[in-house]
């Protein structure tokens, strides 16, 4: 679990950095192939993790154009999962885990260097 949330942080920042930014001088890119669940519509699948494993979405964020991640959990069970939505309804569970822990962050840390409300408010 602390592996995917941390990789759940990284992506979160490697995907806003790179979209302003661009990647680091020493990164490469890697294409991993990992098994997903994923249904036509996302009524479906948020019907089944609501049952089985989330209470709510506790974030969201917008990948692209077309695509956006859903952050959702269960504080009860300490329970997570991520999800990756398509405009057109197609939703797929991507990851799922247990020992969810926050945090927040540190105090004094410098302000992002990007302004990405510049961008609009995602979805």
């Amino acid at each position: 679990m602390k592996t995917l949330f941390k990789w759940a942080i990284l992506c979160s920042l490697t995907l806003g950095l790179s979209a302003f930014a661009g990647p680091p001088k020493d990164s490469v890119t890697i294409m991993r192939p990992y098994p997903s669940i994923c249904t036509p519509g996302l009524e479906s699948l948020m019907l089944a993790m609501t049952i089985d494993y989330a209470v709510h979405v506790s974030a969201t964020f917008k990948e692209s154009k077309t695509t956006y991640v859903m952050i959702v959990e269960n504080p009860n069970t300490r329970t997570m999962a991520v999800v990756h939505v398509n405009m057109d309804g197609k939703a797929c569970l991507v990851f799922s885990g247990d020992n969810l822990r926050k945090f927040e962050r540190p105090e004094g840390m410098a302000p992002p260097m990007v302004d990405l409300n510049e961008e609009g408010d995602g979805v």
